[in-house]
């Protein structure tokens, strides 16, 4: 059976060349414009985000890095306080509670007591929150200057608002108060001497 055909009329071959090009631009939007603009903006945002990042980072890196500095000059000036007599810890804990009273929270944990020769060393974790670097920096000094003899080193700082030029700070750091058996009375806390055994490093402090 011979199908019934016929040509397109002019009219009809625009309306198909017309249709054809709706149909191609259809499948380019669809298929490859939207698809590429979806792919830069979320580059966009990824750049924005990783921006953001390394400006905070950098931030930190600053804040730390002044504050290192600080306590390289009070360590070269040896600004340190005094060796208190074995056992201190209740002056040294009044001490810390009173410079840590204008924190907004703080918690402190110490280590067990080391005992080398003459020299104890009461190892602490300190973690705090305050309201800005400044004042937060200003707790440290404090620590780094008090009247006994603290060493500090370990120091975290990070915003709470991603931005250390506003809003409040989180702090964590290390320390040391030192203390001397001269005039100390040894008592059942009293640890072992670790430089009988050998084992123990010579200690920097001054």
């Amino acid at each position: 059976m011979k199908l019934m055909s016929r040509d397109f009329t002019r009219k009809e071959k625009v309306l198909l060349l017309i249709l054809t090009m709706i149909l191609l631009g259809a499948v380019y939007y669809l298929a490859v414009d939207q698809p590429v603009r979806s792919a830069i903006s979320e580059a966009v945002s990824e750049q924005e985000n990783l921006n953001t990042q390394l400006l905070v980072l950098q931030q930190k890196a600053a804040s730390l890095s002044r504050m290192q500095n600080e306590l390289d000059i009070i360590e070269g000036n040896g600004t340190y306080g005094e060796m208190g007599s074995y056992n201190n810890a209740k002056a040294e804990l009044e001490e810390l509670n009173q410079v840590l009273q204008d924190a907004d929270s703080y918690d402190i944990s110490f280590s067990n007591v080391t005992r080398d020769g003459d020299l104890i060393r009461r190892t602490f974790s300190l973690t705090f929150s305050a309201a800005d670097y400044s004042k937060a920096e200003d707790l440290i000094k404090q620590l780094c200057e008090g009247q006994w003899r603290c060493l500090v080193s370990g120091i975290n700082v990070v915003s709470q608002e991603g931005d250390f030029s506003q809003g409040g700070v989180n702090v964590g750091l290390a320390a040391t108060f030192y203390e001397t058996m001269t005039g100390g009375t040894p008592d059942s806390g009293l640890p072992a001497d670790t430089s009988a055994s050998g084992t123990a490093t010579a200690d920097t402090a001054q």
